[in-house]
């Protein structure tokens, strides 16, 4: 039986299985993922953080002022540039975030919350990469980033690597910064203050409040001493003073409500009846070759052998390698996703497609052998009539 299914059926077994699991892998489960994914990603730089707001260029002197006040309960200041990158040899252009204060690190999206994979000890001079860093990149854990900070070319060494920082196109990584270095972006900068603050609040509504009608970003406020008289700066000062913020404020939570999105599972529900289709249709056209026929009827049965072993090696085959083809696909597009995909939204219902596949051989198997039980009576009638 099994060296008459290798010589007949194996071939064929192979195409449906690759078949199916391409189908269903890359047209119906993969899609399905990848939405869960974005989903995920999406939302995940609003949820997985203790960020309310982003504001625009603080003044050192309101770093300090503002934690406590208006509903404020903690910031992290940092400075932000486009600066290129070196990794592996290769180079790009990189949003880079810059401070000097990690120890409010855990209230940004550079937290354990969003932390993919870190090094088992923390080195000298430690930057934070997210995954599309690594993804553009191929860096890990250990390797040697290079990056200029005013001019002045510095190393770092990757220690955590986390889930991509969308807040910035093509994601972010952040460094912290000496005080000498600050020191050197403080005398090179025009303004007197950091790019950005990430905000924590302890009261939403007071700190929106007052982001969006009374924050100004004092750190643009220049020194009298780059003017040439009392009235160009007083212009410069009222500009800054008398303008308000709110269009630069970035709200996480109404980010958050704005990408809400429920995950659509029409695509598995139609991969499922499709997989079942392709078994029943295929398994039906096989048992009904005459060859297969002739065979189990000239052959077998007249000889006393046990002709429904063959279709057990059909379903083992078929059920085995397509769920294997299956998970092989699957893999394969997990392994080299443009996005980050985590273990949480690859959920059960993937596993929907193997069950309806098992469901349907078994299904055809019952079938097959209700045939072969007809063949193997009208055989045995024959021999009768014969006596």
């Amino acid at each position: 039986m099994r060296n008459y299914w290798i010589r007949h059926r194996l071939l064929l077994t192979v195409i449906l299985s690759v078949a199916i699991s391409l189908i269903m892998g890359l047209l119906f489960v993969s899609p399905y993922i990848n939405q869960r994914a974005m989903n995920y990603n999406n939302q995940s730089i609003y949820k997985n953080t203790d960020i309310d707001f982003i504001a625009p260029e603080p003044s050192f002197e309101q770093i300090s002022e503002l934690p406590g006040t208006n509903g404020i309960e903690s910031v992290f200041p940092y400075y932000l540039t486009k600066s290129q990158v070196t990794v592996k040899g290769s180079s790009r252009t990189t949003t880079v975030l810059l401070s000097d204060q990690f120890q409010y690190l855990g209230m940004t999206m550079y937290n354990n919350n969003r932390l993919i994979k870190k090094a088992d000890f923390e080195p000298e001079n430690a930057i934070l990469v997210d995954w599309q860093f690594c993804h553009d990149t191929e860096a890990s854990i250990g390797d040697v980033v290079s990056l200029s900070i005013n001019g002045k070319s510095t190393e770092y060494k990757v220690y955590a690597i986390y889930e991509t920082n969308s807040v910035y196109d093509g994601g972010a990584i952040i460094a912290q910064i000496t005080p000498e270095q600050k020191e050197s972006i403080m005398q090179n900068s025009k303004n007197s203050g950091y790019s950005g603050m990430f905000i924590s609040a302890d009261d939403y509504n007071a700190c929106r409040a007052y982001l969006t009608s009374d924050y100004r970003p004092l750190g643009r406020l220049k020194d009298r001493s780059q003017f040439e008289s009392d009235d160009q700066y007083q212009v410069h000062y009222d500009a800054i003073m008398k303008t308000g913020y709110a269009n630069e404020i970035t709200d996480f939570r109404v980010r958050e409500s704005d990408l809400g999105k429920t995950d659509n599972a029409l695509m598995i529900w139609i991969g499922m009846v499709i997989s079942v289709a392709f078994i029943f249709v295929f398994n039906v056209v096989m048992s009904r070759r005459g060859c297969e026929k002739g065979y189990f009827t000239k052959h077998c049965i007249p000889k006393g052998k046990n002709v429904k072993t063959y279709y057990t090696v059909c379903f083992l085959a078929e059920t085995l390698l397509t769920i294997a083809c299956y998970v092989g696909v699957l893999a394969w597009k997990y392994v080299s996703a443009d996005i980050f995909i985590p273990k949480a939204v690859i959920d059960i219902r993937i596993a929907l497609i193997p069950v309806a596949i098992i469901v349907a051989e078994f299904v055809s198997l019952l079938l097959n052998n209700s045939m072969l039980n007809g063949i193997i009576k009208g055989v045995k009638l024959q021999a009768k009539e014969l006596e």
